[in-house]
């Protein structure tokens, strides 16, 4: 089917707006409780971070096209037989994510269901009664496609543009009326905020030259719309850059790391942004094309500020360059407020390589929501490199002195210096042990 839909509207908007879909839910309208989930090409995706347009030439499910000549699907069964169900703001969304595990995983376990359920909250039901009949539901599983076609963006043609060449040009006439959109789980929030136009948003999610992993060279190239489920599944991402797989499996839940981009994460150029830590240790450089010139930017000459970068108005992220380096190992680990779908209070991310006699002959150590900008810790690296049965804990007493955080409302100077120093311990402990 085809509709016209506004420019600044997003797909939740068009689904129970136009189509009366009003299965899908807006909740926080930030990405966060997963009230709004919708399968968009089979994957689950916060509807509230998408905007109509994006999803032209998609396939799109909704909980309303489960129903088969009137038969509820087996998770619907199961939602209902095993209790999982109450005020019903929630349901639809959990499942919808439970169906994309399903399609994807017919025999999921625990921690499977888990995983793919860690973007849905729910304040009435309780979780174990929605595992247990996401458990049920898949032995009874159907393999059904009942979709909902996508409605057809109203946006100008040239507002999603398919080659990088347009993409620039198109920049370079409009540069202070338009801002790049790709995953949009960040830009839809601060549109939702009003900060942000819906209707200036320009996509560049469906341009080739923008996805991707694959070596080039001795270097491994990550494209800037490449998503941190990608990411996440990359056998190349775990051997070249090992810390950035975990730190892509904390940032938000599933629908967030679907839709959710490497470049995306680097634009937005917050101090907490989980991803920059583990390029920072991976000694990675982004490269930068516009109009008039391509250039290549070492990650830490990257972000100048809180949410501000050398990138100029013209600009478009292509993606990031990471070096070879035999033997490298890693970790990333964070504290948030809670364990998952939270902003970092602080977060670490180590590289190292051993030599034969087990001992490190390069270190990365980089601390993210500790300063205006992700930092190194070139002092604690020193210690760490020299080595001695007591390195870790000196490193740990350096890197406290390294940060500048500050007081606010997530948390206070002195707790963040604390837990910088504890989570590098633990983080080397973990890269050690490989």
């Amino acid at each position: 089917m085809s509709l016209r839909a506004r420019s600044d509207q997003r797909l939740l908007d068009v689904l129970r707006e136009d189509l009366r879909l009003t299965g899908a839910k807006e909740g926080c309208g930030k990405g966060e409780c997963g009230a709004c989930t919708v399968l968009v090409d089979g994957k689950a995706v916060d509807s509230c971070l998408m905007m109509a347009w994006q999803a032209d030439g998609t396939t799109v499910e909704t909980i309303e096209g489960l129903l088969d000549e009137g038969r509820m699907h087996p998770l619907q069964e199961a939602f209902i037989d095993k209790g999982g169900v109450q005020c019903g703001i929630c349901i639809p969304g959990m499942v919808l994510a439970a169906k994309a595990l399903l399609d994807r995983e017919p025999a999921p376990g625990e921690d499977a269901i888990r995983h793919a359920l860690a973007g849905n909250l729910c304040r009435c039901t309780g979780y174990t009664k929605i595992f247990t009949a996401v458990v049920q539901a898949a032995t009874a599983q159907r393999r059904r496609r009942e979709a909902v076609s996508a409605p057809a963006g109203s946006a100008p043609r040239s507002l999603r543009p398919r080659t990088l060449d347009e993409a620039i040009e198109i920049l370079a006439q409009r540069p202070d009326e338009i801002r790049l959109l790709a995953g949009g789980t960040d830009i839809l929030v601060q549109a939702k905020d009003g900060k942000v136009a819906r209707g200036a948003l320009f996509d560049v999610s469906a341009i080739a030259e923008l996805r991707g992993i694959e070596k080039r060279g001795d270097d491994l190239w990550i494209g800037a719309a490449t998503t941190h489920t990608e990411m996440m599944a990359s056998a190349l991402v775990a051997r070249f850059a090992p810390a950035l797989p975990a730190a892509c499996a904390v940032v938000g839940g599933p629908q967030i790391r679907n839709r959710g981009t490497l470049g995306g994460n680097l634009a937005n150029a917050s101090p907490a942004a989980d991803t920059v830590p583990a390029l920072y240790v991976a000694d990675a450089v982004v490269e930068v094309v516009s109009v008039s010139s391509r250039r290549v930017v070492p990650i830490a000459e990257f972000f100048t500020g809180p949410r501000k970068s050398v990138l100029t108005r013209d600009e478009i992220v292509v993606g990031v360059r990471i070096p070879r380096r035999d033997g490298v190992r890693g970790a990333f680990l964070r504290l948030g407020q809670r364990r998952a779908q939270a902003i970092s209070k602080v977060s670490v991310a180590v590289g190292i390589t051993v030599d034969r006699e087990g001992r490190l002959d390069w270190v990365r150590v980089a601390l993210g929501a500790v300063a205006p900008t992700v930092v190194r810790a070139p002092r604690a690296e020193q210690i760490l490199m020299a080595g001695g049965p007591d390195a870790v804990r000196q490193a740990r007493d350096v890197v406290m002195e390294e940060i500048a955080p500050i007081d606010d409302l997530r948390s206070t100077r002195d707790y963040r210096r604390q837990m910088a120093g504890i989570l590098l311990q633990r983080a080397m402990r973990r890269a050690i042990q490989g």
